[in-house]
Order: structure tokens, then sequence, then C-alpha cells
């Protein structure tokens, strides 16, 4: 399980920390290729490489490919249109929710709140501060 992810239907791709890969013990997974990311405020990121893993939305399982990235962020990862469109989702930033098809013609969803993406925001705010004081 990795917490602090973020749904983003502006982002082209699927992207998580390098961290999280390293916790997780999967470094050797990793097709190490850099390749540039340009962030909406105009910043870019190398990646160190792509890996593919699954992405559990109970009850759908789907493989997704992933951007790593050594940069410090609030999230773990993004989930980004690649995703979105393999489930079929949609995304609703008013209501915090992922609405998605499962089998039998239901829909299930995602939900998020308002403090757990205040922490998010406050946990890389501190990381952005450390990682600055350092330099």
């Amino acid at each position: 399980m990795v917490d602090r992810i973020h749904a983003d239907e502006g982002s082209a791709a699927n992207i998580l920390q390098l961290a999280v890969i390293q916790q997780i013990g999967l470094e050797t997974k990793i097709n190490k290729s850099a390749r540039s990311l340009t962030g909406f405020n105009g910043t870019t990121t190398v990646t160190v490489g792509t890996t593919d893993l699954n992405v559990y939305s109970p009850p759908v399982i789907n493989s997704q490919t992933f951007m790593v990235i050594d940069e410090v962020s609030p999230y773990n990862g993004i989930l980004g249109r690649p995703w979105i469109g393999k489930i079929n989702a949609i995304t609703s930033t008013t209501h915090q929710k992922i609405c998605y098809p499962i089998l039998g013609g239901d829909i299930d969803q995602i939900n998020s709140n308002q403090a757990i993406a205040r922490k998010c925001s406050a946990q890389g705010l501190r990381k952005a501060s450390k990682h600055n004081s350092s330099l």
C-alpha cells in the first residue's frame, strides 16, 4: 500500500517517487532511462527511469507504467491520465471523488478528504524546506 497518491487528470504520466520504490524493495525493477518531465509551473525534472506496477482500485487491478523521479513532493505518486483512462474513471475535484465502473454494471468510488490533503501539503512543505536548507 502506498499512501499520499494524487489523481491528476492534468498529468500526462503516472509518477512515483524513487523513495517509494526503494522502500518497497523494487529498485531493481526500474528500467533506467532519463527523460524530461515538465510540470505545470514550467520546471523540468529528469526521470530516473520507468517501472511497471499493478494499481489496485477495489475491485479493479491493472498494470500501469510509472515515471520514477527523485524529487521532493507532497505526494508519493501521481496517477495521471493513463490510469484514469484505463479504468474509465471520472474525477471530481469539487467532490474529491473518483468514480469508475466495475463488473456487473456497478459504479465504485475512491474518496479523499480535506484533512488528508492538508496533511500532504504540510508534509511536502516540510520536505521542501529541509531539502532547500541542505543545499
